[in-house]
């Protein structure tokens, strides 16, 4: 009678095991998948869709809000990063101010804070919004350079 009775709970421990060890493998592959919506990083970070492009006249950029959040460019946490042939430039964004959805702001390359330069059509010119608190990039454009464009700061 005793030799039964263990037969009759090994099964019922091993069931219990497996479904134990199926929730844990559950559990860590869950965890790994969604790694990325759970951390904290994206918290605070604002979304917004921008469009960047130079004016028609090549002298400044032009930033056009079409949805998401309110970008406040006065604000220290918020920077627009201008990348010239792999040199990248933090911009003096404070002129554009609050930006919000619908709305156009414009940056003079010259009041920007870039150093004296020429840029011609063959450099590569990207710009990006970066948010400092979250880490996040906000927004990043390649720009196609038409004609010769020279920064003097003013």
């Amino acid at each position: 009678m005793k030799g039964s009775d263990e037969k009759g709970i090994a099964p019922v421990v091993g069931t219990a095991v497996t479904i134990f060890i199926v929730f844990i493998l559950a559990g860590l592959v869950s965890s790994a998948f969604f790694e990325e919506y759970g951390v904290s990083s994206y918290k605070g970070s604002p979304a917004a869709k921008l469009q960047i492009q130079f004016t028609e006249d090549e002298t400044s950029l032009e930033f056009e809000h079409s949805g998401g959040d309110q970008l406040f460019f006065d604000s220290p946490s918020l920077s627009v990063i201008m990348d010239i042939n792999d040199t990248s430039y933090m911009l003096n964004d404070s002129t554009l101010g609050t930006l919000e959805t619908g709305k156009k702001g414009v940056l003079a390359l010259n009041k920007s804070g870039l150093p004296a330069m020429e840029l011609s059509p063959e450099d590569l010119v990207s710009v990006k919004i970066v948010d400092h608190e979250s880490g996040g990039l906000i927004a990043k454009h390649d720009l196609e350079v038409k004609g010769q464009i020279v920064v003097s700061p003013e």
